[in-house]
């Protein structure tokens, strides 16, 4: 019986030799074997431990093996411990009546026959295996139930949790769109004023210390409206239509060319399958990915840059490839987090929120983004969108989870911030 589990088998007789023949006959069952030597003795087991079966010598002194049947009948927990009786003398229906009325289920006579000894308990023994298995798979489901329902708890506290970020979230962005943008429009005009009366008087260093203040104030203006738009993007609701990604990539290069009239740029636009999905934040998505590869092709003679897409599966990918300074791969992941810059602004302008805000529309559409690159040796921008829209609500609340992480880390990232160098 292949079973890591053992049950216990009683064996009471006061004849030590027949406690002995019993004990080599049950043996290959591989259980666990106790041995009592009177009725007494078997009580006091049955106190100790439950048992599949109990073989109970009739003949014994003191105390019968029927009178001990009924005492461990008496008891609750043993009450149906199935017991069959050994007998050395002829059954009478006057000893059988006693004896099933006592709690036996079999009667044997000894000496008995091992292999019908052996296959009678061996049934008592896989029902109390099956039992015990019974009842650890009953535990089992009340740990899991239990623990179910800890997790039930924990996740109803962190449903009320990401509510709280919302709400903080909201006031974030409220406190930034009131109370820190007025103190930026006094300083750019003042700095302005400053500049109109007393530019004259300043020797180079105080002028190029004006344009360090100036730069400043700009960047921090730049990074309150970048802020901003990053966090409406996870309250704003889908408008979701058909999209032509073709027309809308010509129309956000042709946007882009009044400011690339000195680059010299090759662009190459494969077949970009239409798309339902929310066309102003997928535009964003475009902007963002098409203005990064203009910019990181600076360097460069003649900027190559190609949009392609393919269809795998469920989902369409976009790619936008540039033969511009690349990045080292090992930081790939910190791309799409917010302030997360691999180049310094000296290198290449910009506020580390433009590829955040690319993942956040991207998760709000069911799709993925990732990059890949070496240095110098150009990017590729890659991003999925389902070809079916999942199921999802406005203001998902893996979308406030999403906000409030990406807040905490802005906030950590400003706090570790020094000014622009100068």
């Amino acid at each position: 019986m292949p079973s890591e589990q053992k049950v216990n088998i009683l064996m009471v007789d006061d004849e030590p030799g027949n406690l002995e023949a019993l004990e080599a006959i049950l043996e290959p069952l591989g259980q666990k074997l106790f041995r009592a030597n009177s009725g007494i003795e078997a009580l006091r087991a049955v106190l100790d431990r439950d048992y599949a079966v109990i073989l109970l010598d009739v003949q014994m002194p003191d105390l019968s093996g029927i009178e001990t049947a009924a005492l461990i009948r008496e008891r609750e927990r043993s009450r149906t411990t199935p017991i069959i009786f050994l007998t050395g003398v002829v059954k009478t229906s006057e000893m059988i009546f006693k004896g099933y009325s006592a709690g036996a289920v079999d009667y044997l006579m000894k000496p008995v026959v091992s292999g019908i000894l052996r296959a009678k308990v061996e049934v008592f023994v896989d029902l109390a295996l099956a039992r015990q298995e019974l009842q650890n798979e009953i535990a089992e489901r009340g740990r899991i139930g239990a623990e179910i329902a800890k997790l039930n708890m924990a996740l109803e506290q962190r449903n009320e949790d990401l509510i709280a970020a919302n709400e903080d979230l909201e006031a974030f962005g409220h406190s930034v769109s009131h109370d820190l943008r007025m103190p930026l429009r006094h300083i750019h005009a003042y700095i302005s004023m400053l500049e109109m009366t007393a530019s004259a008087k300043l020797d180079q260093e105080e002028v190029r210390q004006f344009g360090v203040i100036r730069d400043s104030a700009r960047r921090m203006s730049q990074l309150i409206d970048d802020l901003l738009a990053f966090s409406r993007i996870g309250r704003a609701d889908l408008k979701t239509t058909r999209i032509d990604n073709e027309a809308l990539v010509q129309q956000v290069i042709s946007d882009m060319q009044t400011d690339l009239t000195d680059r010299r740029i090759v662009w190459t636009i494969g077949s970009l399958p239409a798309i339902s999905a929310d066309v102003s934040l997928m535009r964003q998505v475009w902007e963002n990915l098409l203005g990064n590869a203009v910019k990181y092709t600076r360097t460069r003679e003649q900027a190559d840059i190609s949009v392609t897409a393919v269809t795998q599966d469920d989902e369409v990918i976009f790619s936008v490839t540039d033969n511009g300074v690349g990045f080292d791969p090992a930081y790939a992941d910190r791309l799409f987090g917010v302030f997360q810059r691999l180049h310094t602004e000296k290198q290449f302008e910009g506020t580390g929120v433009g590829l955040a805000n690319v993942r956040r529309i991207v998760q709000r559409h069911g799709g993925r983004t990732w990059a890949e690159a070496k240095p110098n040796e150009g990017a590729t921008f890659y991003f999925s969108l389902p070809l079916r829209r999942p199921a999802r609500t406005p203001n998902d609340r893996s979308e406030v989870a999403d906000a409030a992480s990406d807040l905490a880390r802005s906030r950590q990232a400003q706090s570790r911030s020094d000014l622009p160098k100068q």
